[in-house]
This record gives structure tokens, C-alpha cells and sequence, in this order.
């Protein structure tokens, strides 16, 4: 079983964690309520912290636990096991729970970005207000998901955008390669854009931009100023997906293409499990 894992703010300067010294949880943090309420552990056991910022990962051991902290002996940093390249995902803001669905996956996936938009056929129109308070949903549930999938950073997730907001973000990303999946694109399979692109998947800097429409799709206007900044139109397959199985099934094979380019012995995988932890 895998050990819990914790995104925490970074300490005070003369807190900064090193091995052999002591790190402390206080009581009004989450994790601190997690690892006392949630999981029960006690002292012996052993987590994992990432700070915030510096992305740094620590295997730690708890030593002593009270009603003001939890106080972990700090073991050695661990090795971060992150994609060897990003990849930024524009969600067409949906209705329902589709969007937290799509954060959740996304990032255990290994998502880099997220970018929610409203688009032509977007059903879900919140004010500024109420959007606010769902990008920030939003975000909690990434942390979540990549406490669990065991990740050593947080996707980025953007505030609602407009389309041309984001026409002009994705712009200005430079990215290597734009992919729409588009259920009108029938002959052009994703998997085949990938492999006909000159990328180096070998570099960290190789970024590919996934776009996915919600329930309605994307429009053919919207299509067309996104080929205009350069985006390809692609298809999934035969059937028409629903727009979490679309995300999720364009990251998988943009990332399952770029690794498979890569040297085998540089590919590390996991097919860990674990407790999920709250944000």
C-alpha cells in the first residue's frame, strides 16, 4: 500500500525541511487532520510531504502526536517521478459534475494546465461569483487527486476564461502541438497526429495543448480560430464520447505516444494504489 501523501505550505525560512531534523504539522492544517482524524496513524508510521512552491518531496516519519501537532522526523528527499514532458488541457466548462470529473482524471493523468472555458454550446453559464467558487472546487480537487496519484507538483487550473481569452492563452503558450477532438474530424485519428509531428519527446519542454468541448461540442466557428492559431482537428474513434471520456482518453494517448518515443529504460511507471487524502 502506498504511503499518504501531503501537499503542505512551505515552512518559515528557519523551518525549511533537510533529512535528520524534525518537521511539524500544526493542528489547523489539513494534513494534520487527515493523518490524526481521517487515517489514525500514529507514531512509527511513515508519509510523505511535498512542499508548495519548491516541489520538493520528503519521506518522513511520525514521532509524537498531540492536540497542538504532529511532529515527523524528516528521512530523505524523494525522487520526483513527474512526465518528461506537459501537456495543457482547455476544458469547455460543462454542467453537472463533469468538470470536477475531468480535474480529478486530468490529474492524476499528469496534466501540467487546465484551463476551463466558456464556449458557444457551454450549457453551464455561472456569474463571476459563482464561478469563482467553482474554479476554487475545482482546484481542491486537484490537490486531491494528485495527493493521491502520488504526484510531486499541482496542475495549474485558470479562472473561467472566455474563448477569446483563451484563444489568445493558448497562443501565447508557443506550444509544440494544439489537438481538437472533434466528432466531424473522422479520418484524422489523434494517435497519427502525434507520431507525423516533429516533437522531442526526449525534452522537457515539449508541450502539447489538448482542447475538449462540453456536452455540445465545439462549434465549427470556434474550430476555425483555433486552426488559425494553429490547432488540428482530430478524431477519437467512430462514437461520440461524452466530454470526460474524451479528456481523459486524448491525455491518455498524447501521453501514452510521447512516452512510448522515449527511451524504454528512462520510462518509470506505477500502478499504485492508495487512500485518497483531501486537499
Amino acid at each position: 500500500m502506498a504511503r499518504p501523501r501531503f501537499f503542505i505550505d512551505q515552512p518559515h525560512v528557519h523551518q525549511v525541511f533537510a533529512a535528520d531534523t524534525d518537521a511539524f504539522l500544526r493542528s489547523d492544517s489539513e494534513a494534520y487532520r487527515h493523518i490524526v482524524q481521517v487515517l489514525r496513524l500514529g507514531a512509527g508510521k511513515s508519509v510523505e510531504l511535498v512542499q508548495r512552491g519548491v516541489w520538493v518531496t520528503w519521506l518522513c516519519t511520525i514521532t509524537s502526536i498531540d492536540d497542538e501537532q504532529v511532529t515527523l522526523r524528516v528521512i530523505e528527499a524523494l525522487e520526483s517521478r513527474e512526465l518528461p514532458f506537459q501537456t495543457t488541457l482547455v476544458l469547455g466548462f460543462s454542467k453537472g459534475d463533469t468538470n470536477e470529473k475531468v480535474v480529478r482524471q486530468a490529474t492524476e493523468l499528469g496534466v501540467k494546465r487546465i484551463i476551463p472555458v466558456l464556449l458557444e454550446r457551454s450549457i453551464s453559464r455561472p456569474d463571476a461569483k459563482r464561478a469563482k467558487t467553482k474554479v476554487e472546487r475545482l482546484r481542491k480537487i486537484a490537490a486531491s487527486a494528485a495527493q493521491q496519484a502520488h504526484r510531486s507538483d499541482l496542475p495549474v487550473i485558470e479562472d473561467l476564461q472566455s474563448f477569446a481569452a483563451t484563444v489568445q492563452m493558448v497562443e501565447g503558450l508557443e506550444a509544440d502541438l494544439i489537438v481538437v477532438p472533434w466528432e466531424e474530424e473522422g479520418d484524422h485519428p489523434l494517435s497519427a497526429c502525434i507520431k507525423n509531428t516533429d516533437l522531442d519527446s526526449s525534452s522537457q519542454a515539449t508541450h502539447v495543448v489538448v482542447v475538449i468541448g462540453p456536452e455540445g461540442g465545439i462549434s465549427l466557428d470556434e474550430i476555425t480560430a483555433l486552426r488559425d492559431i494553429g490547432a488540428r482537428s482530430v478524431s477519437l474513434g467512430p462514437t461520440i464520447l461524452r466530454v470526460d471520456t474524451a479528456a481523459c482518453t486524448a491525455l491518455a494517448i498524447v501521453h501514452d505516444v510521447l512516452l512510448q518515443e522515449r527511451a524504454p529504460e528512462r520510462i518509470v511507471t506505477s500502478l499504485e494504489g492508495g487512500t485518497e487524502t483531501g486537499a
